[in-house]
């Protein structure tokens, strides 16, 4: 849980420049922004998109491949930010804001698809509709703000759902199959209401 989680400063930051190795040079000179994670974390998204685009277009096995491989990214370059020392406050950030993306832009596309219930889409939506804003106004209250356990699988079991709701569709709605989705749909709606407690509580910092 600690890939992207940083203690407020950049690693390269504690690095003497000159003992710097070259992502770290590349990341300070980019202000983080370029850095080899920040990278992995973009192209994750846009294969994210482009799987949701064959979604709409009905072809759900390939853009089941591509989803998977997408929030598989998003695992590597936590794995990238830590071997490469390039952890950063805007890195945390970053890996968080396409979390919550990805997962928003994916819902609406169920939504669009008609691929499954109205209170399917609330239990996958409301934890991450919610967190952020719980986050942003802890951020301009200058507080510190770090991912969760809780929240990270929140959002896993919430993509393993996601997953599975579109392979249930493309298995001609296979039910019970569903039953077995809507459980861990319901355990990602638990697992983020916790996480939302733990961010309004402060808990986030432990």
């Amino acid at each position: 849980m600690n890939l992207h989680r940083t203690t407020g400063k950049a690693d390269w930051e504690k690095v003497k420049p000159a003992d710097r190795n070259v992502f770290q040079k590349a990341s300070a000179a980019t202000h983080g922004f370029a850095s080899p994670a920040n990278i992995i974390t973009v192209i994750g998204l846009g294969i994210v998109v482009y799987g949701l685009a064959l979604v709409l277009r009905g072809d759900y096995w390939l853009g089941l491949i591509l989803l998977a491989l997408g929030r598989l990214l998003d695992i590597v370059d936590g794995v990238v930010a830590e071997s490469t020392g390039t952890k950063s406050p805007l890195g945390e950030l970053f890996d968080a804001a396409a979390d919550k993306i990805g997962t928003i832009l994916t819902i609406l596309a169920l939504i669009v698809a008609g691929i499954t219930y109205w209170w399917v889409i609330v239990a996958l939506i409301l934890p991450q509709v919610i967190i952020p804003l719980v986050a942003l106004y802890k951020k301009r209250k200058h507080a510190k703000i770090h991912p969760t356990r809780q929240g990270k699988l929140s959002m896993a079991s919430a993509w393993v759902g996601i997953v599975g709701l579109l392979v249930v569709k493309a298995l001609n709605d296979f039910q019970p199959l569903a039953i077995v989705i809507y459980v861990i749909i319901g355990l990602s709606l638990v697992l983020g209401l916790y996480a939302l407690w733990q961010y309004a509580t402060g808990r986030d910092q432990d």
